[in-house]
């Protein structure tokens, strides 16, 4: 348990468990140890700020409890039983579990050492099917140091130098150190950057995209043919076309990394002709045209603190992007700080406060963060501080969003974690032999 949590001797009333559907209701809940089978592990948290995606599912004041990996219950007030284990959360804030909608952690270590830069393929022959979860490291000291920052979740994304198609993005969890979606997207550049590796133009990365998605078309529909060699020649190989069924079949979207108004149009156009599922990001320009994204009901990846025009594409870009695209209805998930955002994914955060400094609503920016990449990535049962959701909970000593704001206990379906990473043990190391020697 975290150092400011407190214990003590619980209430000697008892009832037997109520109904947890109807705890948001409840001024008053009682826990119960009585029951069939193994005593399940209960911990209430008492006198917490609740903060969720929306304002009416928020408590100003509540206390939550925790049986096993769920949460059991939320109430004004919750009688513990004496196998509850009671932390003290002094009026501090309780969120979901924070998503980065585009890291590399597990992926890479050091960039600039090869051996450990797992994030891209150089083979041309291997691009839809690079699955980079298949060289995801749960033993990287990313996750713990990201983790005790309140970052919970984030989205795997590929990259390439060979290719438009970067391969499938997937969703790892911070806490087991575990892929939980492993085919959450496929990823697709477009725009200056895809051009660059398809042919020098737009319209060559476009045509090319085309082919890929008809050829994946034609492969599914004829398997046992082209395994005979019965089939006209494909441009992808065959790993890459069996890649792309489920993209063609509607099973998994393509996660478009584009950033211009009129690219932006374009990918709009090509889900609605080609019948595939789209998410924008990037989408530096996205206000622009946010209206017709938001009637496309296309969600968008962006990182709410770019504002400089570092390329012709995103000559537009703007600090309330994100307000802007609120505004018009787009699902907005967040990104964090460009390159910061593996090594330092935590600070997705810090540009989800600044989103709101510029005009985005608060709770539009919790959800960004932890209900909407959830829900868009197929993430069951987080996202969301309420009865039946995995007890998957940060509680932070103020507001999330502020610099300043420290994490003071992180739990991953009901298990805690320590607050500790290698950077942690380091600090320790050197200040006590600093210490030492301003001791002698």
């Amino acid at each position: 348990m975290a150092a400011f949590s407190t214990f003590r001797s619980p209430s000697a009333r008892r009832t037997p468990l109520a109904c947890a559907r109807c705890a948001p209701t409840c001024a008053t809940y009682r826990t119960s140890a009585t029951g069939g089978g193994a005593l399940a592990e209960q911990v209430l948290f008492e006198n917490v700020r609740v903060i969720n995606a929306t304002e009416d599912a928020s408590w100003p004041g509540a206390d939550v409890l925790v049986v096993d990996d769920r949460i059991e219950a939320i109430a004004e007030h919750i009688e513990p039983s004496d196998a509850t284990r009671v932390v003290d959360g002094q009026g501090h804030v309780m969120t979901a579990g924070f998503f980065n909608a585009q890291t590399q952690i597990g992926a890479v270590e050091i960039g600039a050492v090869s051996g450990t830069n797992d994030t891209a393929s150089a083979n041309a022959r291997i691009t839809a099917s690079f699955n980079v979860s298949d060289a995801f490291n749960p033993a990287t000291a990313l996750i713990p140091y990201n983790r005790m920052h309140g970052i919970t979740h984030g989205l795997l994304v590929p990259t390439t130098n060979v290719s438009f198609l970067a391969g499938t993005a997937s969703v790892i969890g911070l806490g087991q150190q575990s892929i939980e979606v492993p085919k959450a997207a496929m990823t697709v550049t477009l725009g200056e950057a895809g051009s660059a590796r398809s042919g020098s133009s737009r319209a060559t990365t476009w045509a090319l995209l085309e082919e890929a998605l008809e050829d994946a078309r034609h492969y599914r529909s004829n398997r046992a043919a082209y395994s005979s060699g019965q089939l006209r020649d494909h441009a992808l190989s065959r790993r890459d076309l069996a890649a792309l069924v489920p993209v063609v079949n509607g099973e998994m979207p393509l996660l478009v990394e584009v950033d211009r108004a009129s690219d932006i149009r374009s990918v709009l156009a090509m889900a609605k002709s080609q019948r595939v599922s789209v998410i924008l990001s990037g989408a530096a320009e996205g206000w622009l045209i946010a209206k017709e994204i938001a009637e496309a009901k296309v969600p968008v990846i962006i990182d709410p603190i770019r504002n400089l025009p570092t390329s012709y594409e995103a000559i537009g870009s703007r600090l309330d992007n994100a307000q802007l695209l609120n505004e018009a209805g787009v699902t907005l998930l967040f990104n964090g700080m460009g390159w910061h955002g593996t090594h330092n994914a935590y600070l997705v955060r810090q540009s989800a406060g600044n989103a709101i400094a510029n005009g985005l609503p608060y709770h539009v920016a919790v959800a960004a963060v932890t209900r909407n990449p959830a829900k868009v990535f197929g993430l069951k049962g987080v996202g969301e501080i309420k009865a039946g959701a995995k007890a998957t909970i940060v509680l932070w000593d103020g507001d999330p969003f502020e610099v300043t704001t420290l994490v003071k206990q992180v739990m991953i379906n009901g298990v805690d974690y320590p607050l500790i990473s290698r950077a942690t043990r380091l600090r320790d190391r050197y200040f006590e032999k600093w210490s030492t020697r301003q001791g002698q």
